[in-house]
């Protein structure tokens, strides 16, 4: 997964909000790495202050970039209220002056899981998430119910300047539209639930140390099913060449559910990555869309697969 070629640098902030977030570290920074993993365009940036302590910071000009800036105070939000047991990195503080906004977190010294992916990382990583799910359920705090990274098939079928590009990029999908859309229609309702959803685990998410598997990134979590996570997880693996099968019949977060609501998970999720695959995408963002493009056709042909749909 490429991350985008244009994120900033530490050096390339200005330098009044340099200062406001090495006030609110409380140190002076002397050394600035960006992180390779991810798609943001923003600033990642592990700080290293004069006092040794590090941190890692992500911030976005609100003005150059505001489709961005939602998903930056939802995160704010969300990691302020992240129960304290929960794998994720801790929020230090943020900085909102309406034009640069800024998160700072602890420092997580963690690796993204091995490309393509190694059956011991993605094994501690499904043991944590089936733990992540029992500490999220009920969730701790109140969000949305709404989907809105889930299900596209429908949106394509209604809107013909869409359709219409659909055989360029899958003609399998084209010819059986209503198909997808039914099925998506299950996944949502199936993908309905009380717990709390991170909506984004795919490894560039992911940090592993020696004894520790952490979430990061967490401006999509939404009510809804574990199964949520479970399939946007396996979808990676999937995108690896990698059977996702057997993993996902040994998780706890599919047990109970009939195969044929699984695919309906799985057609939603496809559906919202090729759907959108299909918009012309904005300029910056070029990494993130080419990225959608190859997990949602991997995610299309494990349905395919799991269907006998050939």
């Amino acid at each position: 997964m490429a991350a985008s070629k244009d994120r900033v640098r530490w050096k390339a902030v200005p330098e009044p909000v340099r200062h406001a977030i090495e006030n609110l570290l409380g140190g002076h920074v002397v050394d600035a790495r960006n992180c390779a993993g991810g798609f943001s365009p923003g600033l990642a940036s592990r700080l290293h202050l004069d006092d040794g302590r590090r941190f890692f910071v992500r911030a976005i000009n609100a003005d150059q970039w505001p489709s961005e800036v939602a998903a930056y105070r939802d995160e704010a939000g969300i990691a302020a209220s992240l129960p304290a047991d929960t794998p994720a990195p801790r929020l230090i503080g943020t900085i909102d002056d309406g034009h640069w906004i800024a998160l700072a977190f602890e420092h997580i010294d963690g690796a993204e899981p091995a490309h393509p992916w190694t059956a011991a990382d993605l094994r501690r990583v499904l043991a944590q998430l089936a733990r992540l799910s029992e500490t999220l359920t009920p969730s701790p705090m109140a969000l949305p119910h709404e989907h809105p990274r889930l299900g596209g098939w429908a949106e394509v079928a209604a809107d013909p300047t869409l359709s219409v590009r659909l055989p360029e990029l899958s003609p399998w999908a084209a010819d059986n539209l209503p198909l997808l859309v039914g099925a998506e229609r299950t996944g949502l309702r199936i993908a309905s639930g009380e717990s709390l959803v991170h909506f984004d685990l795919f490894p560039h998410n992911i940090l592993l140390t020696e004894d520790q598997v952490w979430f990061v990134d967490w401006p999509h979590a939404r009510l809804g099913s574990p199964i949520v996570d479970l399939v946007i997880l396996l979808s990676s693996v999937a995108a690896d060449g990698i059977d996702p099968d057997p993993f996902l019949r040994e998780h706890p977060s599919s047990a109970g559910l009939d195969p044929h609501a699984v695919n309906g998970v799985i057609a939603a999720h496809a559906g919202a990555f090729l759907g959108s695959s299909l918009h012309p995408a904005p300029q910056g963002l070029e990494p993130i869309f080419r990225t959608k493009r190859a997990i949602g056709l991997a995610t299309l042909a494990w349905l395919r697969k799991r269907c006998n749909l050939g």
